[in-house]
């Protein structure tokens, strides 16, 4: 049920206009982005640009149930939230040569996190995982163990924002939160700390203009006449995008 075409992604926003305030309903809070934007935490451990072949990566997120929204700058408790979260990890030989990293390093995790790895979602493949609320928090952490030199952008995100109008609409329209507003619910994942990201600006390039068609930018740049990538309008640090090499 998730679908990762961008034309349907675009189709389903502009028809079921989900992201917009209801006129009748204004929106006690100053919103810098598309709707509701829940905060993904992401820790990555040893974080440095560069890796040598054995070395081990932990990927970690622990957040209260009292989340924060990027967009809205305000906490709300969103108990029980259907996260949909998924993991790639792309491997460039060159600038416009890649592949998926997952099939050539190991990674383990935790059969309580796993969802299923699916090696033709969203062109690279995608590993869905789940996360584990307890104690009022979400909890989730794998590892990856590297044994292919290259070039990596690891990416994180939530692929609610992929579903169906209909799928949407059943799944998470129902959810609702004190405070909230008639927004549309989209959450964010990002990299605490460096994410290297200016060090990959080719590779991120390839993989907007080649793959998704200038769909994405980055927070980085304040315009898009600045920005390398073009006229996207969702950031590369939305999507826990990590930048590193391994020698």
């Amino acid at each position: 049920m998730k679908s990762l075409i961008l034309i349907g992604f675009l189709t389903f926003f502009s028809s079921c206009r989900l992201f917009e305030v209801s006129e009748n309903t204004p929106c006690p809070y100053k919103v810098k982005y598309t709707g509701h934007n829940p905060l993904i935490p992401l820790t990555i451990h040893p974080q440095k640009i560069n890796y040598n072949i054995g070395d081990t990566i932990h990927i970690s997120t622990q957040f209260k149930d009292s989340v924060y929204d990027f967009s809205t700058e305000e906490t709300f408790l969103m108990k029980n939230f259907p996260f949909d979260p998924g993991v790639k990890l792309w491997r460039f030989e060159n600038d416009s040569t890649w592949e998926n990293g997952f099939r050539v390093n190991d990674y383990t995790i935790d059969s309580i996190y796993f969802q299923r790895f699916d090696a033709n979602d969203d062109y690279v493949g995608v590993l869905y995982v789940d996360f584990v609320e307890k104690e009022n928090k979400y909890f989730f952490e794998m590892d990856i163990v590297l044994k292919k030199k290259g070039r990596y952008i690891f990416q994180f995100e939530d692929y609610i924002y992929r579903y169906p109008g209909d799928y949407y609409d059943e799944k998470i329209k129902p959810y609702t939160f004190e405070g909230q507003c008639n927004l549309g619910i989209r959450p964010v994942a990002m990299i605490q700390g460096d994410d290297h990201l200016t060090d990959f600006v080719s590779e991120l390039v390839h993989i907007d203009k080649k793959i998704f068609y200038d769909f994405y930018t980055s927070l980085k740049f304040k315009n898009i006449y600045d920005s390398p990538y073009g006229s996207g309008d969702w950031p590369w640090e939305f999507i826990g995008s990590y930048g590193f090499e391994v020698k």
